[in-house]
């Protein structure tokens, strides 16, 4: 009589005596198997007791997202410029005109559209500029708000004094650039020589992201916030969180479901790439704290039922097993005859 199982979908037979082992619904055999686990040909791995979850592979873009193009006003001649990929801060100036610093990046949200000088009304422009000279250190007895008083005067004259400009004591539209936070430069729209006008320079955001077009079933999967992995071409994967998740829904020309997009921000970025095609991993739970062992330890008995090869000492012995949930290469399995920390074969 022979029995014959099925180990990672490879049927294999066995003389049962060598065995020695008979497997029910009710009944765990102990028995040896006589196979030394310590052979060349044979793998083992622990029972481990963990939470099995599901890997949902999202396509999507790494890169650097929207691109924009900025300019400025005032005419002069543009004579430096910042290299491609430069990281521009608050207060860094963005290019040069006529041989001296140009228009400096200012954080905000309202473009300054007037010349914010003595008497000038009160305004959110005022509060602004008066935030940005106090973020960038010029601050001291200044109070932000509305008002354009002499406080503000002296913290102006301060920052031009630092910036090696002529001390006007007021702000021209000109002078700055506002934007909501620093931006990456990529692409220079204007060459050395050009006049300064509204494209200068198309930039980006500064820190990496990931863009996703999500399909509308998918799209539960995502909450804003939630921790995610990014897989990079090489296979490798880095810490991300969902950072934003849209709110409409297109069709592309071709008529493909519709989608949303999405974004994922990085932990850290990725310095050896500027844009990739990467896959966001975002798991969902199928079982916790479960008893677990690899796959390829799960044997598939041809008469039903299945078993893992566990090791006692220098031999192992056929443990009826029931099989629950998998995911990313292992399986739960529940059994009167296996614990956590148990060895099984696995090859």
């Amino acid at each position: 009589m022979r029995r014959r199982w099925i180990v990672g979908g490879v049927v294999a037979a066995v003389g049962a005596a060598a065995i020695g082992v008979t497997l029910s619904s009710s009944r765990t055999s102990t028995a040896s198997s006589g196979i030394p686990p310590a052979s060349a040909a044979r793998q083992t791995a622990k029972v481990i007791r963990t939470d099995l979850v599901d890997e949902n592979k999202l396509a999507g873009t790494l890169g650097y997202g929207e691109v924009r193009t900025i300019g400025g006003s005032g005419g002069g001649t543009i004579t430096g410029l910042p290299e491609v990929g430069t990281i521009l801060k608050q207060g860094d100036a963005l290019w040069q005109v006529d041989g001296h610093v140009g228009p400096a990046l200012w954080y905000g949200t309202l473009p300054l559209w007037r010349t914010l000088r003595s008497g000038v009304s009160d305004g959110a422009d005022v509060a602004e500029l008066e935030q940005n000279l106090t973020d960038l250190g010029f601050g001291a007895g200044l109070t932000v708000d509305q008002k354009f008083d002499s406080h503000t005067v002296t913290a102006i004259k301060a920052w031009q004094d630092s910036r090696g400009l002529k001390k006007t004591g007021f702000v021209d539209p000109s002078d700055v650039v506002v934007e909501s936070a620093a931006v990456r430069v990529a692409e220079r729209k204007a060459r050395l020589g050009a006049t300064v006008g509204a494209d200068v320079l198309a930039v980006t955001r500064a820190d990496q992201l990931v863009t996703l077009d999500v399909a509308l079933d998918k799209l539960s999967l995502l909450t804003v916030g939630a921790p995610v992995k990014v897989q990079l071409p090489d296979d490798r994967r880095v810490d991300a969180k969902i950072s934003t998740i849209g709110r409409t829904a297109t069709v592309a020309q071709d008529g493909s479901a519709a989608t949303v997009k999405a974004t994922v921000a990085l932990a850290a970025p990725v310095a050896s790439l500027d844009a990739a095609p990467v896959k966001v991993i975002v798991t969902t739970p199928k079982a916790t704290g479960v008893l677990t062992v690899p796959i390829r330890a799960l044997l598939a008995l041809s008469e039903g039922g299945y078993a893992v090869e566990k090791v006692s000492g220098t031999a192992t012995a056929l443990v009826a097993v029931k099989p629950g949930a998998y995911g990313a290469g292992i399986v739960e399995v529940s059994g009167t005859g296996i614990a956590e920390g148990d060895t099984v074969v696995v090859s």
